[in-house]
């Protein structure tokens, strides 16, 4: 598909940055630009948070009503708590539980285990036996360790002339040459983020400036038209930086708390090294020199970083099971009917939005475990 059409902001970051070090390019998305796939083009509503309204954005409900549709049974308020090993070394089942407590077991050839880099190792940790003290699939002791993100230097600021901000997607551009350099040997990378929705994720506007408006006092029609004008001037840059893996950040099990179904709930044990932070005050710079210019007002660096929510690592990646815990297929390095999709695959992170890769990644796997079940028919 073309790309989303870029914002009148993207275009006014654009020309303010021509000749500069900083180059502005369309972001890939997961959503639709065009008609496509019985789903309509994105309409730039500005809502795709926590779900796009006409369905132009991809969530799973596209490809779960599919597989519906094509026979699959799907078991509502039901929860994995535990994975079943055979003798042979092989997963014999999933054990699951429902909202009301009752219980219940599925067998299979294959199992594929898809709850992100959180909810997957916690179950396969909380699946540790006597045979497995160490919890399914964590031979190498990887599994829960190396927990990434993207972690995120917001700075925002107020333009002289509207940008328009608040409609399309909340990105559709973004500065992308800064991910590799000389300069990686002391900080990680980063990728520029231009965002469309102004203000909204570090100070939640417009709600919080209509709430500063009113308590200046201003009411009825004086209060609309300073939220309009100021609103439409709000601007936004967040830098992605890169996490390198480290065994330390982990998700592990609590050792009092458990969930309703009596689960350990995870224990999750995660800080920033030196070479992200660098690179975060590398970030401050940079998005000031963008500010410089823009010929902005009121700059503001956030002072602590924020979450991308890319939740990654924890089941990573690798040639080796003494080092990984899936091989390149996503198959467990110790169970052969095992499949860990998602972002926990991630060996290390890169700056990029991680969606599209974790959708390669998933046909990779679907794609050996239909060969799979082929051979053993």
């Amino acid at each position: 598909m073309p790309p989303i059409p870029p914002t009148w902001l993207d275009k006014v970051v654009t020309r303010a940055l021509e000749g500069s070090r900083f180059e502005v390019r369309s972001t890939p998305q997961a959503r639709n630009s065009v008609f496509h796939d019985q789903r309509p083009a994105c309409c730039g509503s500005a809502s795709c948070i926590p779900i796009c309204p006409v369905g132009a954005k991809y969530d799973a409900n596209v490809h779960l009503n599919r597989a519906v549709t094509a026979g699959a049974t799907v078991l509502p308020r039901a929860t994995a708590v535990k994975l079943e090993l055979s003798p042979d070394g092989k997963i014999a089942a999933v054990h699951f539980r429902r909202w009301d407590l009752t219980e219940g077991i599925v067998k299979a050839k294959v199992f594929v285990v898809a709850c992100n880099a959180i909810e997957t190792p916690r179950l396969l940790l909380a699946s540790r036996s006597a045979a497995l003290p160490q919890g399914v699939a964590n031979r190498s002791d990887q599994v829960g360790r190396n927990l990434m993100d993207h972690p995120v230097q917001l700075s925002w600021a107020l333009t002289n002339e509207p940008v328009y901000p608040y409609r399309g997607p909340l990105s559709t551009s973004g500065i992308e040459n800064l991910r590799d350099g000389e300069f990686r040997k002391e900080r990680s990378a980063l990728r520029i983020e231009i965002g469309n929705d102004g203000w909204s994720w570090p100070v939640g506007a417009p709600v919080s400036t209509a709430a500063d408006f009113a308590a200046q006092g201003l009411r009825g029609k004086a209060m609309a038209s300073a939220l309009a004008e100021n609103t439409s001037r709000h601007i936004r840059l967040a830098s992605l930086t890169e996490q390198e893996p480290d065994p330390e950040n982990r998700v592990s099990l609590d050792a009092d708390e458990h969930d309703m179904y009596g689960v350990p709930l995870p224990r999750i044990q995660y800080r920033l090294s030196d070479y992200v932070t660098d690179a975060m005050a590398w970030a401050r710079e940079l998005h000031t020199a963008i500010f410089t210019r823009l010929q902005v007002t009121q700059i503001q660096h956030a002072p602590e970083f924020f979450g991308a929510g890319h939740i990654l690592g924890t089941t990573r990646m690798g040639a080796s099971a003494e080092s990984s815990v899936v091989d390149p297929q996503l198959r467990s390095h110790d169970h052969p009917n095992l499949f860990l999709v998602g972002g926990g695959v991630f060996p290390t992170v890169g700056t990029a939005n991680p969606t599209l890769t974790i959708a390669a990644l998933s046909l990779r796997a679907a794609a050996e475990v239909q060969r799979q079940l082929r051979d053993e028919a």
